[in-house]
């Protein structure tokens, strides 16, 4: 029993973005990262997103990890239906507030993330987690549109292959994160 447990176990079926992004956002910066349903008889509600940055910090001359759950711009959606973009606002209360580039690597950053859903298929809670290390976070960039309209005009179409595509923006790498 416990081994056919362990593999029909029910699975959220996101896919996350490859890469988070620091990126413009309102009047500063934010960190950005996205998701995607990519099994169409799932029907995802009550999605809730919880975000956690882990860091070294230098206390006392020697370093230290630490951990700090990220404040996000939304935590939770009714029904995820179409892709949903993460955003964590860079200000002046963010663990990152003031960071380079470099700064981010040399601080070994990991953005830890977990996603937990009701599935109506199941009929179960569905949690699937993923993380983003310092070399997988990009300064400057803005994800471009993952849907659009049908020729018809009847319904929208997701573009799964674009969910990691971004462009660069006007945020040097070298520039410090506003916060």
């Amino acid at each position: 029993g416990m081994f056919y447990g362990r593999f029909t176990r029910p699975k959220a079926n996101i896919r996350f973005s490859n890469v988070a992004l620091i990126a413009p956002y309102r009047e500063g910066t934010a960190l950005m990262f996205r998701l995607v349903p990519y099994k169409d008889h799932h029907h995802l509600t009550d999605v809730e997103i919880r975000v956690v940055l882990g860091l070294t910090l230098e206390e006392h001359g020697k370093p230290v990890f630490k951990f700090y759950p990220l404040p996000l711009e939304r935590t939770r959606i009714d029904s995820l239906s179409m892709n949903w973009t993460i955003v964590h606002p860079i200000d002046e209360h963010s663990p990152i507030s003031g960071f380079s580039e470099k700064d981010i690597e040399a601080a070994e950053v990991e953005v830890m993330v977990t996603l937990r859903a009701f599935d109506h298929l199941y009929s179960s809670t569905v949690q699937q987690s993923t993380s983003y290390t310092g070399s997988e976070i990009r300064f400057g960039g803005k994800f471009v549109m993952m849907f659009r309209e049908s020729t018809d005009g009847q319904t929208t179409i997701l573009e799964l292959d674009k969910l990691d595509r971004y462009d660069s923006v006007g945020l040097p790498s070298h520039q410090m994160i506003a916060g």
